[in-house]
């Protein structure tokens, strides 16, 4: 019985370091000086900059502690898969604390825009393309090569987005310090 207990605890333990995680991003902002409301506010202020119709894109509103939103980014192809060109949905995650907020993006999915004869919606961005797509539900031989089209150069354009959503972020921060300490 201890065996077959041992060997369990094993088989799951491998089966769990091996999966794929759905791709997600975080930085933590520092900002010194800045109360978790402030924080709150100069993000809230930030989304309604940042997108064109920002109740669209908030989802949730905890105000003083947390701010989710939802968008989209374009995934152009080239000629040869252009069943795949479409959008890539994402989550925004802004957890905020006194003097640091916490940005995360993550639920990145794909969604085409235009129906083929095949299931080119791709689904959820992988943190590592697995060596067997079948891991992920991914069958015949267009959809993986789609598959890997799509995390090849959807991956990087996350990271981009990514990067730059945040750096826009802290610099809007930065400015509406620096704006209220001004006396006027």
């Amino acid at each position: 019985m201890k065996k077959f207990f041992f060997t369990s605890v094993l088989l799951l333990c491998t089966i769990v370091c091996f999966a794929q995680k759905p791709l997600t991003f975080t930085k933590i902002i520092q900002k010194d000086g800045l109360t978790a409301q402030q924080l709150y506010d100069a993000t809230k202020n930030w989304f309604a900059r940042t997108y064109v119709d920002s109740k669209a894109v908030l989802k949730d509103d905890n105000p003083g502690k947390e701010i989710t939103g939802k968008g989209k980014l374009v995934f152009p192809t080239n000629m040869l898969y252009a069943a795949l060109e479409g959008y890539i949905g994402y989550l925004i995650d802004v957890q905020f604390k006194d003097g640091r907020l916490k940005f995360t993006m993550s639920d990145f999915r794909h969604d085409p825009s235009r129906r083929a004869m095949f299931n080119n919606n791709l689904g959820v961005l992988v943190d590592s393309l697995p060596k067997d797509l079948k891991e992920i539900g991914i069958d015949g031989a267009n959809r993986k090569a789609g598959y890997k089209y799509f995390f090849k150069n959807g991956k990087p354009l996350c990271e981009n987005v990514f990067t730059e959503l945040s750096s826009s972020l802290e610099k809007f921060i930065d400015q509406r310090e620096v704006e209220t300490k001004d006396e006027w």
